[in-house]
């Protein structure tokens, strides 16, 4: 069945006769070497750009008018729909670089609440960002006294009422998730009946808990608790098998944050995270691709030696792919619809899967206006 030529194309930047103004880059045809759906990778796709989204077409067959006036691009390379980083302190890194070096996507994992509600706005210079607003501990506990974060980048709470009001507090203002510190190598913690609270209180609010344990027997405390993720791979004690077996259960993630211990030369730490991390993978847990930016010297983007941490703990190759670019979409065959933002990987997927973390680092993050404007083309 043939496709019927559309009517000519209003001029990017021209009223149409509704008043409205078509977005730089409508229009456009853009051809790319692959793309990733979420859960696999489909050979050359067909995009039409609308100024603001890339949607794929259904036959791949681009109206002759459009390729005779131009409107056309070939782009080498693979687009991802989103590469997301699921533990960065935005607060202390350069957000335009960390778009610009491939993360299009963000979770702040704690920060002060009303400076972290304005990073909420949709400026497409950064990432799109998520945020827990403060994270929740006990007075003066971990990480009060750290010296990384600023005054009200953490709430104390002392009771289970106080706890309660400080969830509703971040949630009121933007957070899509609350995380509570457990770190007995820093000093005392919210007790086993304000830890349930605040589990409790997201919950009934609709945001999982997302905590950080640190020191024995604390993975245990947030499994019990009803905890959704571990913040970090646990990396102060070996996590028992029935343990892993019971996050794997109850569906609880855990964000990797290899790279942190050493920054490139692995420390004992790194072993013991390493080792949790590729049990649990292999039991079939969920495995988040996190790098905690901001702590120490992190590359900014997409960071290869946290990959390649991955790899080397036995994650598989598809699961790490879905550790940092995965999607809820329903695995179909079909390409994904995207935009606004993206991120382009200027060439075509690996045979190798050992080459995936290198290969994932040359990622750049655009907008689908900057790719259908030829930005991307050598």
């Amino acid at each position: 069945m043939s496709t019927p030529e559309p009517t000519p194309a209003t001029p990017p930047g021209a009223t149409t006769p509704s008043g409205a103004t078509t977005p730089p880059g409508a229009d456009t045809y853009l051809t790319v070497d692959a793309v990733w759906t979420g859960h696999r990778f489909l050979g050359e796709t067909t995009f039409r750009c609308d100024g603001e989204r890339l949607h794929p077409l259904d036959d791949d067959r681009v109206p002759a008018r459009a390729a005779a006036d131009g409107r056309h691009l070939r782009i080498d390379g693979t687009l991802f729909p989103r590469l997301t980083d699921h533990h960065v302190h935005l607060g202390l890194t350069d957000q335009h670089a960390v778009f610009a070096g491939g993360v299009t996507h963000a979770i702040d994992l704690g920060w002060v609440p009303a400076v972290a509600a304005g990073w909420l706005t949709d400026d497409l210079t950064r990432p799109s960002v998520a945020i827990v607003g403060s994270l929740l501990t006990c007075r003066g506990g971990y990480p009060v006294n750290a010296g990384w974060g600023p005054p009200g980048s953490s709430t104390e709470v002392g009771g289970e009422r106080e706890a309660r009001l400080a969830v509703r507090a971040n949630v009121m203002l933007g957070a899509s998730r609350i995380k509570v510190t457990l770190n007995t190598e820093a000093g005392e913690t919210v007790d086993d009946r304000v830890l349930l609270g605040i589990v409790r209180e997201s919950h009934a609010q609709g945001v999982p808990v997302t905590v950080h344990v640190q020191g024995e027997g604390q993975t245990a405390r947030a499994v019990a608790a009803g905890a959704d993720q571990l913040a970090h791979t646990p990396f102060t004690e070996r996590v028992g098998d029935d343990l892993i077996a019971e996050c794997v259960r109850r569906g609880v993630t855990w964000v990797s944050t290899l790279d942190i211990h050493g920054w490139g030369e692995p420390t004992e730490q790194h072993a013991i995270a390493s080792d949790n991390l590729g049990r649990f993978a292999r039991a079939g847990g969920h495995v988040l691709y996190g790098t905690d930016l901001g702590n120490g010297p992190l590359p900014v983007g997409v960071n290869a030696r946290e990959l390649r941490g991955m790899l080397d703990a036995a994650v598989p190759a598809h699961a790490l792919l879905r550790s940092i670019a995965g999607l809820r979409r329903p695995d179909d065959g079909t390409p994904p619809t995207i935009g606004a933002r993206l991120a382009l990987v200027p060439s075509a997927p690996p045979s190798d899967p050992d080459a995936l973390p290198d290969w994932l680092a040359t990622a750049r993050g655009l907008t689908v206006a900057r790719l259908a404007a030829g930005a991307a083309r050598p």
